[in-house]
């Protein structure tokens, strides 16, 4: 069960310079923020934007060395969208390259479908990309395509 056999090719993607109001204009008719691979012009997979980045854009920037560390065992409060001062014109300012994740979990097309399930549940991911051997972007593959691909082998769709 190969990845390239489950996943979703049907994808919107963006560029680093995509603007934050482009970003969401592209998603306003999705009921929920879907994973947005980032690539450049010739569909090499850079980085990825998935809900919690957005989230970067609210945190205050602290030069705290414990507070920049990801190994600190300090606990992060998490951000309250609704307390937060968006500033008039932020979403022509702020670009796709200002809150991609560049160190993004992926998988190749392929890979058996039990290595992208194991990658996502690791990483605590709802959906991963799926890459070529030229780390161009092929898909996408979800929770939800290897459930599906589960229960269609059980005969329960």
């Amino acid at each position: 069960m190969q990845v390239k056999n489950n996943m979703q090719t049907n994808l919107i993607s963006v560029t680093r310079g995509t603007t934050l109001s482009q970003l969401l204009d592209l998603f306003s008719s999705f009921h929920s923020f879907p994973v947005v691979p980032v690539v450049d012009d010739d569909n090499i997979l850079l980085g990825i934007v998935h809900i919690q980045s957005f989230f970067e854009i609210f945190k205050p920037h602290h030069h705290d060395l414990l507070m920049r560390n990801p190994l600190s065992m300090i606990s992060r409060e998490p951000t309250n969208i609704f307390d937060v001062d968006i500033e008039e014109g932020m979403g022509l300012l702020v670009i796709v390259a200002d809150i991609m994740d560049t160190k993004m979990v992926k998988v190749e097309q392929d890979e058996d479908i039990k290595k992208a399930y194991d990658l996502m549940q690791l990483h605590n991911r709802e959906a991963i990309p799926v890459v070529d051997k030229d780390k161009k972007l092929v898909g996408i593959i979800s929770v939800f395509d290897v459930v599906m691909k589960i229960f269609k082998e059980k005969g329960l769709v």
